[in-house]
Order: C-alpha cells, then structure tokens, then sequence
C-alpha cells in the first residue's frame, strides 16, 4: 500500500513542477526535472534513499523560483508538498522494516497513508483557495 503512495506521490510532484514550468516556456527544465523525476524512481527501486532527500531539497527550490517567476501557484505548491510526502512515505517505508514481527505494521502503514492522504487533500485545498484569490 505504502509503495503505490509512494509511486503515486512521486509521479504528482514530476508532473506537477514539469507542467508548471512547460506552460509557460521553460521548456528545457521541464525535460531536466522529468529526467532527474525517472532518476528518483529508478532510485527508489535501485534503494538509493539519499535521491529522495536530494529530490525534496530541489522540490522546494523549484517551487521557490516558480513562485518568485509568477508561474502557477497551484502547480508549485502541488510538486513540493507531494515531494515532501514522497520523502516522507521512503523514510516511513524505512521504519517499517526495522519493526519486530510482533508490531501492527500493516495498521500503522494503514493510519500513516490515512493521514497523509487528509493533509494532502488539505493542501491542495489551501492551494486552490490560494490559487482563486491570488
């Protein structure tokens, strides 16, 4: 469960900085973040959990310069709080497999995505509202 979140969560945060900075003709580092965005999920299934922080510190700076550019507010903001929770669920992931046997692993990895999910539909939410009244 926590893997699709996972993929589905990294897969958002590429597509939603690539798209932001395509709509307004950064074309060619659109093509560096979809490239650099194929690197981080070879990375997660090669188990290079480094890439994942390298990827959320460069979300927030691509979200960063987006804003500081006037591009799409809801795009920006999509990517970095999706890259946050990618890094999130890798280090969760982490976590799970130094549980013992005896722990509710399933449970915890069940209430963990339930979570993540709420604030991540908060934050969308919040960018949306941000979005209108910009």
């Amino acid at each position: 469960m926590s893997a699709a979140a996972l993929a589905l969560s990294m897969m958002i945060s590429i597509g939603a900085f690539a798209w932001g900075y395509w709509q307004v003709g950064f074309e060619s580092l659109a093509r560096w973040v979809v490239a650099f965005g194929v690197f981080w999920i070879v990375a997660q299934w090669q188990r290079w959990r480094w890439v994942s922080s390298v990827w959320t510190v460069s979300a927030v700076l691509l979200a960063i310069f987006g804003l500081w550019f006037n591009l799409n507010l809801g795009w920006m903001f999509s990517g970095a709080l999706f890259a946050l929770f990618a890094w999130d669920l890798t280090e969760f992931r982490r976590k799970l497999k130094q549980l013992s046997p005896r722990d509710d692993a399933r449970g915890m990895e069940r209430r963990h995505i339930l979570r993540i999910g709420f604030l991540s539909a908060g934050g969308i939410l919040i960018a949306l509202l941000l979005d209108r009244l910009w």
